[in-house]
């Protein structure tokens, strides 16, 4: 039983904080130990030019083991070993749970972005203390100002560097919405827009939204009209998929709209205000028995479009697990491979470049499973 005092209490979350923390160390040193160990059996007995193909194999079982998504798994990998075999002392202090995995993780990032073994060696020896004292916020701004103080030279490249990754990704939520996400943008490129949307949105009056808002549907609108003569929707190749009951669209029962890849919805009231308006673009597949595109063979080896479009919005994703690469940037692979699979719906799942080689060299090779399919990656099995 915890004592009452307020002391007591602090003390013992910092116990649990530090346990927390163990945990997380015995977890990665696990991790490598266990890649370790395959690593060296492959490297014994694959063929050179499959050992890549058979360590990502390896890579996602981890990713399973852990609950990751595979691009996960190999960012803790290398950051896990970047501490191991970099950072002794960040490692050390892991071990004894002074530190926990995001703190670790922030640092082994910021040593990737040095150049010189002692700038290396300087972080491992005065970050620990900091980590240790401050919170993930802190530390990861304390990082970057580390870095530009000992190798101030190496900022113009890094810069040139981390332009060249700029993006742009969209997360979805469940409720319907989702945020949009600009990353690696020249810094005085982003406070020029920020500016701009700022002066445009408090010049609008009368209007009952906030400034924030305002900002939102001014950069949406921009964004909505980059080319009005050609939208995706019009586009059969860039369609987007919806899978909608038809009880919705009767206005029998509020059941959401649900995109292709599984990753968003879009509400009842909402589909059908689009459904009803001036200019809608619906591309049908229907799937009832009178009609179904799904029950269909072909002869040739590669389907017709609109069997594509089906499986695409039928699998939603790559059906290897845990991969969330959207069905429309995978491969339409053959289970059986042809001609003596056919092409039919049965018998083509969508597979991401990645696992469609993985599955080619039979390194992640796909098993009957009471839920349909697994997967046996070296003696392991992965379930979707």
């Amino acid at each position: 039983m915890i004592e009452s005092t307020p002391d007591a209490q602090v003390a013992y979350m910092a116990g649990l904080r530090r346990e927390s923390a163990q945990l997380d160390y015995r977890r990665w040193a696990a991790m490598l130990e266990f890649l370790d160990a395959e690593t060296a059996r492959i490297e014994q007995e694959g063929e050179a030019q499959q050992q890549d193909l058979a360590l990502a194999a390896v890579r996602s079982v981890v990713a399973q083991a852990n609950g990751w998504s595979e691009h996960q798994a190999s960012g803790r990998i290398l950051e896990a070993e970047t501490a191991r075999d970099d950072l002794p002392n960040v490692w050390k202090a892991f071990g004894e749970g002074e530190i926990d995995a995001a703190r670790v993780s922030v640092i082994a990032n910021g040593a990737w972005k040095l150049t010189q073994a002692r700038s290396i060696e300087k972080l491992d020896a005065r970050s620990v203390a900091y980590a240790a004292t401050h919170n993930v916020g802190e530390l990861r701004r304390w990082v970057k100002r580390f870095i530009a103080r000992v190798e101030p030279d190496e900022v113009e490249k890094r810069y040139a560097d981390i332009v060249a990754e700029r993006s742009v990704t969209i997360h979805y939520d469940e409720d319907g919405t989702g945020s949009l996400y600009a990353e690696n943008l020249p810094s005085y490129v982003l406070a020029g827009i920020d500016q701009r949307l700022d002066r445009a949105a408090k010049a609008i009056t009368d209007d009952d939204r906030t400034l924030h808002q305002r900002r939102a549907d001014l950069l949406v609108e921009a964004l909505d009209h980059i080319d009005p003569d050609n939208e995706p929707a019009r586009t059969p190749n860039l369609a987007i998929g919806v899978m909608v009951p038809a009880s919705t669209l009767a206005g029998i029962d509020d059941q959401p709209a649900i995109s292709a890849d599984r990753d968003w919805v879009i509400p009842a009231n909402v589909l059908r205000t689009l459904a009803e308006s001036s200019n809608p673009f619906w591309y049908r597949l229907t799937t009832d028995d009178k009609d179904d595109v799904l029950a269909v063979s072909y002869r040739g080896y590669s389907p017709p479009d609109h069997l594509k479009n089906a499986i695409r919005y039928r699998d939603g994703t790559c059906r290897y697990p845990g991969c969330a690469t959207k069905a429309t940037n995978c491969d339409l692979d053959h289970r059986e491979p042809w001609p003596d699979g056919q092409t039919c719906a049965d018998n083509l799942w969508a597979l991401c470049r990645h696992h469609h080689k993985l599955k080619t060299f039979d390194h992640a090779v796909p098993i009957p499973h009471e839920d349909g399919w697994a997967w046996d990656v070296g003696g392991t099995v992965l379930t979707e």
